[in-house]
């Protein structure tokens, strides 16, 4: 007879790309496909059922520090895989620049730091380039360069692994895999004793639980009874 194991929260943890992050509270997900009943005339019930498109979902929420963790985490460890951001994402974060730039017409929003133009420069942000002093800097140029994700919502997508590991030394995991950040949502109360931030996904596949073999570190299925039918004989 097949022996099961429960997991409770307490036993999970939670594994973003390659980070373990202690910080997160809850992960929900919901696995949603398109399928309809087939009708044909003369019938007042269908006769097939039509599958359509798969939409995967879920949210997760982390407890609020004196920073954004997630951030802190990918930006630092996943150096490789940071985003391409243009140069008018750029802009939104520099410092009292957009406002001021973007209300006069001005070029100097979009220049990157450290990088040597000329003062005569012709364009405005619409996109129309002017030339600089320094040739090296033709990076300058670029629409988009790799920088620090500043939002959510332009990380890269990564993988959420969930471990469960018991006070029997059983464990499992499920894997939603390429998770696109979509929605950030939270707020304080005087009423709150933390701060939480919930953070909505789109992901394009998903990994149910398996239990994992210490030894291997490989899926391990447990022996089952042969439950099949006895074979029927004609009398």
């Amino acid at each position: 007879m097949a022996t099961f194991h429960s997991f409770s929260g307490v036993d999970m943890h939670a594994v973003f790309g390659d980070i373990q992050f202690g910080e997160l509270q809850m992960v929900s997900y919901k696995s949603d496909r398109e399928k309809a009943p087939v009708y044909v005339m003369g019938s007042s019930d269908p006769r097939t059922i039509a599958r359509g498109k798969r939409l995967i979902t879920g949210a997760v929420v982390f407890v609020v520090f004196e920073r954004d963790s997630l951030l802190d985490a990918m930006n630092t460890h996943n150096k490789e895989r940071k985003p391409f951001l243009s140069i008018e994402e750029q802009a939104n974060f520099a410092e009292n620049e957009l406002r001021d730039n973007l209300n006069g017409g001005s070029y100097s929003a979009f220049n990157l730091p450290g990088k040597d133009y000329d003062s005569n420069l012709s364009g405005t942000n619409t996109g129309a380039q002017g030339s600089f002093n320094n040739t090296n800097n033709a990076d300058s140029l670029r629409l988009a360069t790799q920088q620090n994700a500043r939002l959510g919502d332009q990380l890269l997508p990564f993988d959420i692994t969930l471990v469960g590991a018991n006070e029997y030394g059983k464990v499992t995991k499920m894997i939603l895999h390429d998770v696109e950040l979509m929605t950030e949502a939270g707020g304080v109360s005087i009423d709150d004793l933390v701060i939480e931030k919930q953070m909505s996904f789109i992901a394009r596949a998903i990994s149910n639980w398996n239990s994992i073999d210490r030894a291997t570190g490989q899926s391990y299925k447990a022996p089952t009874v042969n439950t099949a039918a006895p074979a029927v004989t004609n009398v």
